[in-house]
């Protein structure tokens, strides 16, 4: 009887976690298609994209920074200097992966950027949640990959 009991348990359980959530296919297309967008805006020097799926207490790693930076206040100030500057001539999100958890999506790539005859790598880690106004991203952190000393 407590088998029967417990495998009930687990399967309303696991029915109702799967008809709470959506395709990860759609929502990782949705997740994608953000981050392009806020690529998009950095080639022309544009950080609103970004700014506008930042949460209003997003935490903020960069490897120029060195502390954290919390809130989109500390980030926007961040940003400013950029604005008007285009980070890159051309950039590919290499490798992405969405891994979703209700209503957390975490994102996972490596940004591949060209910058005239400089190609720079980027690991970038940036963890979205669902809110009424949309995803909106909660935490990024970024580190420039460095080759090994040889």
């Amino acid at each position: 009887m407590k088998t029967f009991v417990l495998i009930g348990t687990v399967v309303v359980m696991l029915c109702s976690v799967l008809a709470a959530t959506e395709p990860p296919t759609k929502i990782t297309q949705e997740i994608l298609a953000l981050e392009r967008q806020t690529m998009e805006g950095w080639l022309k020097g544009n950080p609103d994209p970004t700014l506008a799926i930042l949460d209003s207490e997003v935490t903020y790693f960069h490897a120029p920074l060195e502390r954290k930076l919390e809130g989109l206040a500390a980030v926007k100030a961040f940003f400013e200097p950029y604005r008007g500057k285009s980070l890159f001539d051309s950039y590919e999100i290499s490798e992405p992966k969405v891994q979703v958890s209700g209503d957390i999506a975490v994102l996972t790539y490596q940004l591949v950027t060209q910058n005239g005859p400089v190609t720079s790598r980027w690991n970038s880690t940036e963890v979205y949640q669902h809110k009424k106004e949309g995803w909106r991203i909660i935490h990024a952190h970024w580190s420039q990959v460095k080759a090994l000393p040889r």
